[in-house]
């Protein structure tokens, strides 16, 4: 979510080749408006000569990205063999890969190893997109063993979505709280997140640069990971049309908003991506409404007011419905949703569109279900927010402290709770 995914006009670019992370603009989500057509431009390390490249053309930053994947991998480890022994119900040994697969990851597999029609073909699994079971199938091609193959195209997707989420931010503080977020487990095991956001967060920075076909690929081949990118791609639409002039700043104004229309209809051009697999789902099933009912059949998830959506979720969290362990599920669920709209209210207070559109529509389409369900794990694809948090924290230290303390802390809770089959997210 690349809602500040530039550095702030010529002076975050001289922080940035000094080596520091840029100072937010002045009113940037502080409740004054930016002044209109000024959106922040992005690092681009080729046009900084300052900057120090390391191999494959990497910076301190990018490199530093790598490092904290690579950290949040040993802790997975550690967490791994930690639920293995402490989550034992025998005496009988357990291998440490069974904790990841759980869930999702095993429908995934699914997929990926028969096709959603074929005759060990799980049920309802039309509700995942196609595009991480490709990527899956294709990995097991080389690395011939399914676990292996899900930690692997996680991991190298998530390396890509780290440097990318680090050069859209102008620094590694968005990435240490991407890392830190409760439901940041799902990055990195069999789930699709990482490979989306390898996708999503390059395709806004080539929006910023004005890179439209780019932008509209990267964004069309993540409609095929997720459905998240029904949000992502009317916010890049959204982007074109207010981009700032640019190449086209000395034209006059018809000019200008013929070559605005322009980029915005190449960006519509990534729905291509989410309406190829419905209009396979078409084929396969003759209902245009297959992957709604299939959500419906499979996990009770179907359209309702938000009002009602509110009271369900409540009263799973809080009204003794079920267990302790469902019941603080829910219990996330109603934060993370508080999260997802008080960051869309403070885009818009701060007149950032694309970015409230984007998570805008993610709190539309989770706020108006049976109950919210995948609102975490929703919030890790939302990465304008921790571009925006990180430019709050360059200025107020406090934040990176109490961000920390509050979510690390849920992390490894709910990292623990997945890896012993007590959380599905």
């Amino acid at each position: 979510m690349p809602l500040e995914g530039s550095a702030a006009d010529g002076a975050a670019r001289l922080a940035s080749r000094r080596g520091t992370e840029p100072q937010p603009g002045a009113g940037e989500l502080a409740g004054q408006p930016a002044a209109p057509g000024a959106r922040d431009t992005p690092r681009d390390v080729e046009a900084q000569p300052g900057k120090s490249r390391g191999p494959l053309g990497l910076d301190a930053d990018d490199r530093a990205a790598l490092g904290l994947w690579a950290a949040a991998h040993v802790a997975l480890l550690v967490l791994a063999w930690a639920a293995a022994w402490s989550f034992r119900t025998t005496l009988t040994h357990a291998p440490l890969t069974g904790g990841f697969e759980r869930w999702d990851a095993i429908l995934l597999r699914n997929v990926a190893q028969y096709g959603y029609f074929g005759r060990h073909s799980t049920a309802n699994n039309i509700a995942f997109f196609p595009g991480y079971p490709i990527t899956l199938a294709v990995a097991h091609l080389i690395l011939r063993n399914w676990v292996l193959s899900e930690l692997a195209v996680s991991g190298v997707a998530g390396c890509f979505a780290v440097v990318s989420l680090a050069r859209l931010a102008n620094g590694r503080r968005a990435v240490l709280f991407l890392l830190a977020t409760p439901a940041a487990i799902f990055l990195m095991v069999g789930y699709t997140e990482a490979l989306f956001l390898a996708l999503a967060i390059p395709a806004w920075h080539a929006a910023t640069r004005g890179r439209w076909r780019s932008a509209a690929l990267l964004a069309g081949l993540s409609g095929l990971v997720r459905p998240d990118a029904l949000f992502l791609i009317p916010a890049l639409v959204v982007f074109a049309l207010i981009q700032p002039g640019g190449s086209v700043g000395s034209q006059e104004p018809a000019r200008a908003l013929r070559s605005r229309l322009a980029c915005a209809a190449a960006m519509c051009c990534a729905f291509a991506g989410p309406l190829a697999y419905e209009i396979y789902l078409k084929v396969s099933t003759g209902n245009w409404l297959a992957w709604s009912r299939a959500m419906q059949a499979g996990w009770d998830l179907h359209l309702t007011d938000p009002v009602q959506a509110l009271k369900t979720t409540w009263w799973a969290a809080f009204e003794h419905a079920f267990g302790a362990g469902t019941a603080f599920e829910f219990q996330l669920e109603l934060g993370a949703m508080a999260v997802i709209v008080l960051a869309a209210v403070a885009f818009a207070c701060s007149q950032r569109a694309p970015e409230a559109v984007y998570c805008g529509l993610a709190a539309v389409a989770l706020g108006t279900s049976t109950w919210y369900q995948g609102c975490p794990r929703t919030l890790l694809v939302l990465f304008p927010i921790f571009i925006a948090l990180a430019r709050l924290a360059a200025r107020r230290p406090w934040i990176t402290y109490a961000y920390l303390g509050i979510s690390a802390p849920l992390a490894v809770v709910l990292a623990m709770m997945f890896l012993s089959g007590q959380w599905a997210g």
